[in-house]
C-alpha cells in the first residue's frame, strides 16, 4: 500500500514544470483579481487560445522532427487576405476555404522538400518562405486590409455549446486528430524516430523525406485553419494578422516540454504551453499592466519556464 502511494506521489512530481507554473500564475492572478476565475474570463482565455493552439499542434510535429516552421504566421496572414479576396471576387466561401487550405498545405510541402531534399536548415528554409509569403500578401492588397461581411463568419465565431464558442471545439477536435496521428499511426512513429535517431530510422527502411514533408504539410494545413478562424473573427483580410504567431507557437511547444533535439514531447503538454502564454497575457490585462511592460514580463516567464524544464530533464536523466 505504501509503495503504491509513493509511486503515485512520484508521478505527480514528474508532471511537466509548465503545469506548476500555470497553476502558480492562476493563483497569483486570482488573488490580485477576484473575478479572474469567473466563467466568463475562463471562456475568454480559451477563445483567445484557440488559434495559437491550432498552430502550436502543427509546430509540435515539426519540432519533433528537429525542425521549426517560421512561415506559419505569414501563412495565417496570407489565408485571411486570399480567402477574403476570393470572396470579394464571387468565389463561395466554402470553395475559397478549400483553395486556401490546399495553398497552405502546398507551402508546407515546399518547406518540407527544402529541408529534407534540399538539406537546408529548417530555420533558413522557413524564414525565406516567410519573407516570400509576406511579400506576396502585401502585393495582393497593396498593404491594406480587405473587408467582407458574411453570416458564416458569425456562425463560426459566435456559435456556442454550454457557453463555449465553436473555435474552442475546433481546436479540441484538431488536438484529438493530432494526438491520434502521433500516437496511433506509422507516420507518428516516424516523426518520433526522425527526431530521436534519423539514421536508425533510415536504416529501418522508413522514408525520412516523406515523413519530413508530411510534418511540414500538416503544419501548413493547420496554419490554413488558423487563418480561416482569424479571418472569421476580424471579418477582413489583414496582411499582418499572423505576425509573431510563429514565435509564439514555437514558445508554446517548447514550454510544453517538446525537445528540438531528442524527438521527445507530445501535443497534450503543448496545450499547457499555449495556456501559459494566454493566462499570462490575459492576467496582465486584467490586473492593468500596460503593454509596455507586458512583453518583458511574458519573456521572463517564458525563459524561466524553459530553464526550469531543462533543469528538470537533466535531473531526471541523472536519476
Amino acid at each position: 500500500m505504501n509503495k503504491q502511494l509513493s509511486i503515485k506521489k512520484w508521478k505527480i512530481f514528474k508532471l511537466p514544470p509548465v503545469i506548476y507554473m500555470l497553476l502558480c500564475l492562476v493563483i497569483i492572478f486570482s488573488i490580485a483579481t477576484p473575478q479572474y476565475l469567473s466563467f466568463q474570463n475562463i471562456k475568454n482565455i480559451l477563445m483567445q487560445s484557440s488559434t495559437l493552439m491550432i498552430l502550436a499542434f502543427g509546430q509540435t510535429l515539426v519540432v519533433l522532427t528537429q525542425g521549426t516552421d517560421l512561415s506559419i504566421g505569414a501563412q495565417v496572414s496570407m489565408v485571411t487576405v486570399a480567402w477574403i479576396t476570393l470572396a470579394r471576387k464571387g468565389v463561395p466561401l466554402p470553395v475559397g476555404a478549400i483553395i486556401v487550405l490546399l495553398l497552405t498545405s502546398c507551402v508546407g510541402i515546399i518547406n518540407g522538400l527544402l529541408v529534407a531534399k534540399g538539406k537546408m536548415p529548417p530555420f533558413i528554409a522557413t524564414f525565406g518562405m516567410q519573407n516570400v509569403i509576406n511579400s506576396f500578401t502585401l502585393l495582393l492588397t497593396a498593404g491594406a486590409a480587405v473587408t467582407y461581411s458574411s453570416n458564416i463568419f458569425l456562425i463560426i465565431t459566435e456559435s456556442s455549446l454550454f457557453g463555449i464558442k465553436a473555435p474552442v471545439f475546433i481546436a479540441a477536435g484538431i488536438f484529438a486528430v493530432t494526438w491520434v496521428i502521433l500516437n496511433r499511426t506509422k507516420f507518428g512513429m516516424g516523426i518520433f524516430g526522425l527526431g530521436g535517431n534519423p539514421e536508425a530510422l533510415a536504416l529501418a527502411g522508413v522514408n525520412t523525406v516523406k515523413v519530413t514533408v508530411k510534418a511540414y504539410a500538416y503544419a501548413g494545413l493547420l496554419a490554413g485553419v488558423a487563418g480561416l478562424l482569424t479571418a472569421c473573427r476580424v471579418e477582413s483580410g489583414q496582411p499582418t494578422a499572423g505576425a509573431g504567431l510563429e514565435f509564439e507557437s514555437i514558445a508554446a511547444t517548447l514550454l510544453g516540454g517538446t525537445s528540438m533535439r531528442e524527438g521527445r514531447g507530445n501535443v497534450t503538454n503543448t496545450i499547457f504551453g499555449v495556456l501559459l502564454l494566454s493566462v499570462v497575457r490575459n492576467g496582465l490585462n486584467v490586473v492593468g499592466i500596460t503593454a509596455v511592460y507586458q512583453s518583458a514580463i511574458i519573456g521572463i516567464i517564458m525563459l524561466s519556464a524553459i530553464i526550469i524544464d531543462s533543469l528538470a530533464r537533466q535531473s531526471q536523466e541523472r536519476n
